[in-house]
């Protein structure tokens, strides 16, 4: 495996830790590292603790993967693992695997279809667009929303969040959308009802998304992050315009009608279901509202029927796993805004009633720490 550091011969790994007992999350401490505790003033679990606590001890200790210790390290003697070295091997092998993108993808490459061109001279068989199914992922939101009228729901698309619920708040568990991500959606949708036969690796923003592809049974096998490979792009000296470019499989679909065109579900949903009430919340800050929202709930406050929370301040296309910017790649700016598609995001909600099952969209894992019975019955 690559790290950061290995291009000008840089430290050694002297830990990889597995947390949780999930060899999907793994993270990585490197020889470079003073005990300056400097990584621990914004995780979650550990900042406020008293100096005992190093990075060494922490690692094992429940880490979510938020990578808020990444970018604060002044040593850079923290990194972490994706899938990327497997995927490439497997691609060697004749492997038939496609690609699941997200979205991040336009904003990290000067032309991502060249990119996929690379990819696809390696093996990769089809790209396809995540954010179209985040419709399918909202569409099942309205429905568990409509049926469970008063219960707050929190939601579960941001898997280092997810993660320090059902880790580290139990209180909370019950209180999670039992729904896939738009990723594993996505993943349901092309195998179930397209009879897609590859394999599914996705290209990420994020370094939780690891965990979350083992929690959720495996339907993607592979987790490769942008900045993983940014890095192997950089070291080798691709070339990416040599490359011909390739579009999405999915293109003409478009970018969808709810996160693709409003980049918020809150937006989206609130169009669909006017009388309930929707928060949004992002950044480091988010696991301390947890703690308020905890406290709220057993108080019996009012809290809003959906809130929806992401990790990372700059949403997903600036996620922990997309790395610094290549030269000569000017961030694009986003083109959603607060659209007004209620008519057609109704008409795709009553399409997906008549043609999709909402059962091969929930999150079993989630679904059993519900324990009211009116919401067993009703999703």
């Amino acid at each position: 495996m690559l790290y950061d550091n290995e291009k000008t011969g840089g430290s050694q790994v002297i830990m990889s830790t597995l947390c949780n007992k999930d060899k999907g999350r793994q993270m990585l401490l490197l020889s470079g590292c003073r005990q300056c505790r400097i990584c621990l003033q914004q995780c979650p679990l550990h900042k406020g603790k008293g100096a005992g606590v190093t990075m060494k001890m922490a690692l094992p200790q429940g880490c979510i993967h938020c990578g808020l210790c990444l970018g604060r390290c002044p040593q850079k003697a923290i990194d972490y693992q994706d899938d990327i070295e497997l995927f490439l091997q497997d691609l060697a092998k004749g492997r038939q695997i496609s690609l699941l993108v997200a979205p991040a993808v336009r904003r990290h490459f000067k032309d991502y279809r060249q990119v996929f061109g690379f990819l696809q001279s390696l093996g990769v068989r089809k790209f396809y667009n995540v954010v179209l199914r985040a419709d399918i992922t909202l569409w099942a939101y309205a429905q568990i929303l409509s049926s469970n009228y008063g219960k707050p729901f929190i939601s579960s698309p941001c898997a280092a969040v997810t993660d320090y619920i059902m880790n580290h708040m139990p209180a909370l568990r019950s209180h999670l959308m039992p729904v896939y991500s738009p990723l594993v959606c996505s993943a349901v949708f092309l195998k179930k009802y397209r009879q897609l036969d590859d394999d599914l690796a996705f290209l990420s923003p994020c370094i939780a998304k690891r965990g979350e592809l083992r929690r959720s049974g495996s339907k993607i096998q592979y987790s490769v992050t942008i900045g993983k490979l940014k890095q192997y792009i950089v070291e080798r000296g691709i070339d990416l315009s040599r490359y011909e470019a390739v579009d999405f499989a999915d293109s003409k679909e478009g970018q969808g009608i709810t996160l693709g065109a409003n980049g918020s579900g809150c937006t989206s949903l609130n169009q669909q279901l006017p009388d309930r009430r929707f928060k949004k919340v992002s950044g480091s800050g988010v696991y301390s509202y947890l703690a308020e929202y905890e406290a709220a709930l057993m108080a019996g406050d009012s809290l809003p029927d959906l809130l929806e929370i992401y990790n990372c301040e700059a949403g997903c296309d600036s996620g922990t796993g997309t790395g610094k910017m290549l030269p000569g790649v000017l961030p694009q700016t986003s083109a959603v805004g607060n659209v007004d598609l209620r008519q057609e995001v109704a008409a795709a909600f009553a399409s997906f009633n008549r043609t999709l099952t909402i059962a091969d969209y929930i999150w079993p894992e989630i679904k059993c720490y519900d324990t009211h019975g009116k919401d067993r019955r009703r999703i």
